[in-house]
């Protein structure tokens, strides 16, 4: 005789599903963070894609951005010695394209775009697919993932690929020295260099850990790192 597969529905608890895809904290509409702008450098890849980088810079009183403002920051960063020893690992139908510039201090704010030349780079090597790309760690003086971010350049050539297939010495050395000037480049149009917080709403974890609400802010970015010479990628899907 087979065993009952008849179940006492009252030893039968209910449980609420969890959709583990979502972020119970997130607020949602458009990106606010007072006195705080979105800077986006644009690189365009040799597929004529785009790759961007999106920085937030914090600034004092009036929002001043203009045209003329993102072009000082993408000649800035376009140009000079930290500029041309990065683009010798740069194939040359990538470029840094432009910078974007939008006032976050309230929503749906218009985006402002630079109109100078951007700058291509110079390697002769062969270049490497489009979504190979290099991290760059940007820390500030707090703790915890909300409080540090990252950047991934595009764009790289095969002089910047070394022996067992890791980025060259020298390449990782000219991403570093041309990562260390942003900080002074956006401080030079009055932004501060920063991660950007947005507002987040309290919830309860799945295991039942109280997270708070957060304010929207900024905390500002006190160092940047090339933390390893390891590849990474700007897409998910890898190569397509």
């Amino acid at each position: 005789m087979s065993r009952s597969r008849i179940l006492n529905l009252a030893n039968i608890q209910q449980f609420a599903a969890i959709n583990v895809l979502t972020d119970p904290g997130a607020i949602g509409g458009p990106k606010v963070i007072p006195q705080a702008a979105e800077i986006t450098l644009r690189w365009i890849l040799g597929n004529a894609k785009f790759g961007h980088n999106v920085l937030i810079g914090r600034y004092s009183g009036t929002f001043t951005g203009s045209p003329a403002q993102a072009n000082s920051i993408l000649t800035a960063l376009s140009s000079g010695a930290q500029w041309s020893a990065l683009a010798g690992f740069l194939g040359t139908t990538m470029a840094l394209n432009s910078v974007t510039i939008r006032d976050l201090n309230t929503a749906n704010q218009p985006v402002i775009a630079s109109t100078a030349a951007g700058a291509n780079g110079t390697s002769t090597g062969i270049e490497m697919p489009n979504e190979v790309a290099v991290a760059v760690t940007l820390r500030t003086a707090f703790t915890g993932p909300q409080n540090r971010g990252r950047m991934f350049v595009p764009g790289w050539a095969s002089n910047a690929l070394g022996t067992g297939n890791v980025v060259t010495p020298a390449a990782v050395t000219a991403l570093q020295n041309w990562a260390g000037i942003i900080a002074g480049v956006l401080s030079a149009q009055s932004y501060t260099w920063c991660v950007g917080h947005v507002a987040r709403q309290a919830y309860t974890g799945s295991t039942g850990t109280s997270h708070p609400a957060r304010v929207a802010g900024t905390v500002p970015i006190t160092t940047v790192e090339v933390r390893d010479n390891h590849w990474d990628t700007i897409r998910r899907r890898g190569l397509r």
